[in-house]
């Protein structure tokens, strides 16, 4: 199949594209700077979603798009910047691919859509959904939570046929921009001063690049498909990471809100002093919340299968040492 993939240089993009490309596909990969690190076996296209033109002429010869395009932040200053990319942006592809006649879709979305809760609770499935008024303390969740209700809506008239993938968080060697790994480097680091009361879930962006090859066929159209690795508490996730990376982790633990009410203040204090707070307000918030999910779904009928995240965490800190992020002490 000929596939168009957008983002294709991510973090996820690379490692979706490697995964096509071995399964024989042939990929063109929507860039915005024509000047990023090649992808061997890709063919490059700089655009832009604003350029309808340019869309459409992408979009030429293509069987199924991998949407995977977007912006991963937890600064509120970046808030309408995502809802351009997740939401905006997205429903120009749409419509340059109504135009075209390209039906079949992959969308890159999160976890977080379905997957999050205040207050401990069995592990999230696909027929869960988190509530809006929690999403909307985070400008990503909320603007990916609208991205596939626009996708779902399409799905439904019967103009395309979408299929949802839903990774928790995506860790592994390869990020090159940091996007999902700035947990992990804090922690190595000894920038996380305690540990708050939650769960984490995560995956191996490897094993999540499988899973959105399989989709191309053998997604079902207007379905969400959760991936995740494992499930643990903040407390077990800090502790693999600090474990891997051969340092100690914090030994200071804190109810959620005086973690909250902490970070406040620090930020409020770097902030008059000049400096960068070490945590932002918004990972203590994420940090204090539970995320756990089921990848059943994804096992049955996308054959996903997942590495022990003990491998995953032991990969990431090898190649952080290998680009100089981090030296063992």
């Amino acid at each position: 199949m000929k596939l168009l993939v957008t983002g294709g240089t991510g973090f996820l993009g690379r490692a979706v594209v490697r995964s096509v490309l071995g399964r024989g596909h042939n990929v063109r990969a929507m860039v915005r700077d024509g000047r990023v690190r090649p992808i061997e076996g890709a063919e490059l296209v700089e655009a832009t979603f604003d350029d309808t033109q340019a869309l459409e002429a992408m979009l030429s010869g293509i069987d199924a798009v991998l949407h995977l395009a977007g912006k991963v932040s937890r600064d509120p200053k970046d808030a309408a910047e995502m809802h351009w990319i997740h939401v905006e942006a997205t429903q120009k592809l749409l419509n340059a691919m109504e135009r075209s006649g390209v039906r079949r879709l992959i969308l890159a979305s999160t976890s977080g859509t379905i997957a999050v809760s205040s207050t401990p609770r069995p592990d999230a499935t696909e027929r869960d959904e988190a509530p809006l008024e929690l999403l909307g303390r985070w400008p990503y969740y909320l603007s990916k939570r609208l991205q596939e209700e626009e996708v779902l809506r399409r799905n439904a008239r019967g103009s395309i046929e979408a299929v949802i993938l839903n990774p928790s968080l995506l860790l592994g060697p390869g990020d090159e921009r940091l996007s999902s790994t700035t947990d992990v480097l804090n922690i190595l680091n000894g920038r996380v001063p305690a540990i708050t009361p939650g769960s984490a879930a995560i995956v191996d962006v490897r094993d999540c690049a499988e899973a959105f090859a399989e989709a191309i066929a053998h997604g079902r159209a207007g379905e969400r498909y959760l991936l995740n690795g494992a499930n643990m508490s903040i407390r077990s996730f800090v502790e693999r990471v600090a474990h891997a990376g051969g340092v100690s982790p914090p030994r200071l633990r804190l109810p959620g809100r005086w973690a909250l009410a902490g970070a406040k203040v620090l930020d409020g204090l770097c902030h008059a002093t000049g400096r960068t707070p070490a945590v932002d307000i918004a990972s203590v918030d994420i940090a204090a919340h539970y995320w756990n999910c089921d990848a059943s779904k994804a096992k049955e009928e996308l054959r996903f299968t997942a590495r022990d995240p003990q491998t995953t965490l032991r990969d990431l800190v090898l190649d952080l040492e290998h680009r100089g992020l981090f030296r063992r002490r």
